[in-house]
């Protein structure tokens, strides 16, 4: 009986991809500029790049990660007062030595600049 369960373990462990394996996500480009903004940083010059940003994301207050896979992250950032979620997209193409972002607000027409605040503090932080 011990072994049928370890057989299906292993077997599970192969269908979820590890956090270690890279996966190079394109991010989509904004629709509506007005509540997202889209970045490429070069971050050549950074050693480990996607781990500082990932750091910094985790010690952002009001945003939780809720997505992590290989190079791509996904968090979640909640408003102080109002309680709206935007979401916070990042991922590292080591090839290219660039790390992308994308800050989206999920509801309104315009953010008051929120995402893109959000953003410049993230590069703020990171460089």
């Amino acid at each position: 009986m011990k072994v049928f369960f370890v057989v299906i373990l292993i077997l599970l462990s192969f269908l979820s991809p590890s956090s270690s394996f890279a996966s190079h996500v394109e991010l989509k480009p904004c629709i509506h500029l007005s509540h997202c903004v889209r970045e490429e940083w070069d971050v050549s010059n950074i050693v480990n790049p996607f781990e500082k940003i990932k750091s910094i994301v985790e010690d952002t207050p009001r945003t939780a990660i809720v997505e992590l896979n290989g190079d791509y992250l996904h968090a979640e950032a909640t408003s102080k007062w109002m309680k709206y979620v935007d979401d916070l997209e990042l991922s590292y193409l080591p090839e290219l030595n660039k790390l992308l972002i994308r800050s989206e607000s999920r509801v309104g027409e315009s953010d008051l600049g929120v995402n893109q605040k959000r953003v410049d503090l993230l590069k703020v932080r990171m460089f």
